[in-house]
């Protein structure tokens, strides 16, 4: 691959944060494509985004996962030695008050590997985990408050290891979602 041009056009819309979250169990995951080595890639874009489809298992589908608005975010950090990079890429969201479903999906995912699908504010979706390395429970935690200004809120985080950055989904997400009934 050749060097190419890295811009950024000036008055882009490219605001912060996380509009919607979706998961599912890796198992509920027919196929996914496979990103290229860096040796064989022919862009750097190549490297990161996925235009091929994700497909289902028969009968499954995204769920959606409720965060707080302005909570949610997915973050991809470059780790490991100078001749060994790689990225942890992250996901965190935060639900509020303690019902009975989410607690459930807490203790449910504790010891599941899962793949995310994280709509941005930029309207980009990114993908945390894949069918090699799903994402998998890093921290959780539950707080009551002790205010009224506090909250009540329970922060989760999913980590996935990868050699990219978390990957660009460039296809509509809407065969992998539930039909409308």
């Amino acid at each position: 691959m050749n060097a190419q041009p890295i811009l950024f056009n000036q008055g882009n819309y490219n605001p912060a944060g996380v509009s919607k979250v979706f998961y599912a169990f890796k198992e509920d995951f027919a196929s996914m494509p496979v990103l290229p080595d860096p040796s064989a890639a022919l862009t750097f874009a190549s490297l990161v985004q996925y235009d091929e489809a994700v497909v289902m298992a028969v009968g499954k589908f995204l769920h959606p996962l409720y965060c707080t608005l302005e909570t949610g975010q997915i973050k991809s950090t470059m780790v490991g030695p100078r001749d060994g990079k790689g990225f942890e890429n992250s996901i965190e969201i935060s639900f509020p008050g303690n019902e009975a479903e989410f607690l459930g999906f807490q203790a449910a995912s504790a010891g599941r590997e899962l793949i995310f699908f994280v709509i941005e504010k930029n309207k980009k979706v990114r993908v945390l985990g894949d069918l090699l390395d799903p994402a998998a429970p890093d921290t959780g935690e539950g707080d009551s408050g002790k205010a009224i200004a506090d909250g009540r809120k329970t922060v989760l985080t999913f980590k996935a290891s990868s050699c990219t950055p978390a990957p660009i989904y460039a296809l509509p997400l809407t065969t992998l979602l539930k039909p409308a009934a």
